[in-house]
């Protein structure tokens, strides 16, 4: 039909990247380059996770250890 001499309907399709897609990729290309940053020494981003999910755990331990925080859960 879209072949014959004179077809029944003149499409010009065209391929248009949207707005959403194109923010999908930008977010994407910074996790790539992130991702790119943690793979150069691994080593010593291993370490700062390590303190940083210690220093987590220690916030946690003192946030139930606090005394407002401990009276609040005797009371209940």
């Amino acid at each position: 039909m879209l072949k014959e001499n004179n077809p029944l309907l003149k499409l010009d399709i065209k391929m248009k990247k949207s707005y959403i897609f194109s923010i999908i990729m930008k977010v994407l290309e910074s996790f790539y380059a992130l991702f790119d940053l943690i793979l150069e020494d691994p080593l010593e981003n291993f370490w700062y996770e390590i303190v940083s999910i210690v220093l987590g755990y220690i916030q946690i331990l003192y946030y139930l250890i606090d005394k407002t925080v401990s009276e609040l859960l005797i009371k209940i």
